[in-house]
């Protein structure tokens, strides 16, 4: 396996940057879907795999690894590129936890992996090879963990669904501000999901409003972008999960009550469907995603082109069918 590769710096935020020509926030339709059994067009999303793994939550991936709530009551990491689940040897339990409930992952001088345990009503850092948690906190504030994000400031950002806030603590526990709380405008939200730190913007899974606020996360109720994906009518319904690529260029999006995945460049412009009923052929379907991760960095062998190749892939928790599903994308 090769290692990950350099990640390329910088967001391309200008609207008028988008292949699509959509300016942010215009109206626009997704386009036509193929039948099910046909093979996708090279630059979409094809269905690669799938894991039997029982009662999958939350999961985050870095490079060759991929970790997984089961059961809600452990963390498991698995190799990333693999046909079948495989866990890595070399990463030991994660300890201490009761009910982990979400996790993320954080790069810094190294990896580290946060989780938010829903009974100890804590959020525990872990080196990325397991064992006992480096350090935990705790917020009085808390009611129920919905969403979980870390930047590679080792920023910690929990979604807190029944108060309808999102809360910026440093590393340590202290807290650093409302990144966002209640409201019906853009850079407010109602019952936030899922977040994810794309290196420049904390993405929010507005629930309540059908939509992706894309906020700055050092400063309270602002958009780093003007809009929201999901501003227009119908697009999204009821999202739950939201997931950034490496390099800040795409967000994928759980469009929960439409049992879809889509794919958005940054700037807000439709970029493909990733997965539905009647774009893949999967018996039985995924109904009401709500975990997904992604990964762009990362190579592998192709024994059968015999040669190095990108492995640009969307995971998606399927906890009723108790397996993960893996997509991966086409070559162009």
């Amino acid at each position: 396996m090769a290692g990950s590769r350099t990640i390329i710096g910088g967001l391309a935020l200008l609207c008028a940057a988008s292949g699509l020509g959509l300016g942010c926030g215009s109206q626009f339709e997704l386009p036509p879907q193929p039948p099910p059994g046909r093979i996708p067009e090279p630059g979409t999303y094809n269905l690669w795999t799938v894991w039997p793994v029982s009662a999958p939550g939350d999961l985050a991936v870095y490079g060759l690894y991929l970790f997984l709530i089961e059961e809600q009551s452990r963390v498991t990491a698995y190799y990333s590129t693999r046909l079948a689940p495989e866990p890595v040897p070399m990463v030991s339990d994660f300890e201490g936890l009761e009910a982990p409930a979400r996790i993320a992952l954080a790069k810094r001088d190294s990896l580290f992996v946060v989780v938010a345990d829903s009974v100890q009503m804590q959020v525990k850092i872990y080196y990325w090879l397991g064992g006992e948690p480096l350090y935990s906190f705790h917020d009085s504030l808390w009611q129920r963990f919905s969403g979980l994000a870390a930047d590679a400031q080792l920023h910690i950002y929990v979604a807190d669904a029944e108060r309808d806030t999102v809360q910026a603590y440093d590393r340590w526990g202290r807290r650093l501000r409302v990144v966002t709380d209640y409201g019906t405008g853009f850079g407010y939200v109602i019952d936030p999901h899922g977040l994810a730190h794309n290196g420049e913007m904390l993405l929010v899974t507005d629930t309540g409003k059908n939509m992706i606020q894309r906020l700055e996360p050092d400063t309270s109720n602002v958009s780093a972008l003007p809009g929201a994906i999901g501003e227009e009518e119908d697009l999204l319904l009821a999202p739950q999960d939201v997931a950034s690529d490496r390099y800040g260029e795409y967000i994928y999006v759980a469009d929960t009550g439409q049992h879809r995945v889509l794919k958005f460049q940054t700037t807000g412009a439709f970029q493909d469907t990733v997965y539905s009923e009647t774009k893949i052929a999967l018996d039985p379907p995924i109904r009401n995603p709500r975990f997904l991760t992604s990964e762009d960095a990362v190579q592998f062998y192709d024994e059968t082109l015999g040669a190095w190749v990108d492995f640009r892939t969307v995971y998606v928790s399927d906890p009723e069918q108790e397996r993960v599903v893996l997509f991966k994308l086409a070559s162009q």
